[in-house]
């Protein structure tokens, strides 16, 4: 194949948050989701090997989580996946205290 071709719709606010975390990147939207996806087998082997030690298909992060990422993330995980990763919880941790300063408390 020369040039596959992947297509998907996804809702506005799915939309909204790509574009938000790619202009935090500096990136294009079409490179965060490539990023993505040339990263997803790392972190879907991450998730899979979690499921499976602890029995469930909700997996639980707790103790030290910085140390237990490093203890339990798959050996070819690049410290640029994990600083992309953190750069989302950062994303998501910002839209958490917008959503709260939004309602009443």
């Amino acid at each position: 194949m020369a040039n596959p071709f992947i297509s998907i719709r996804l809702p506005p606010e799915i939309i909204k948050s790509l574009d938000e975390v790619a202009a935090k990147r500096g990136i294009t939207r079409p490179a965060l989701i490539k990023e993505l996806l040339a990263n997803c087998h790392s972190f879907y082997k991450f998730i899979e090997m979690e499921k499976t030690r602890q029995q469930t298909d909700k997996i639980t992060l707790d103790g030290n989580l910085s140390e237990w990422i490093l203890n339990h993330m798959p050996e070819d995980m690049t410290p640029e996946w994990v600083h992309f990763l953190g750069e989302i919880m950062h994303h998501v941790a910002d839209k958490l205290v917008e959503q709260k300063q939004g309602k009443p408390e």
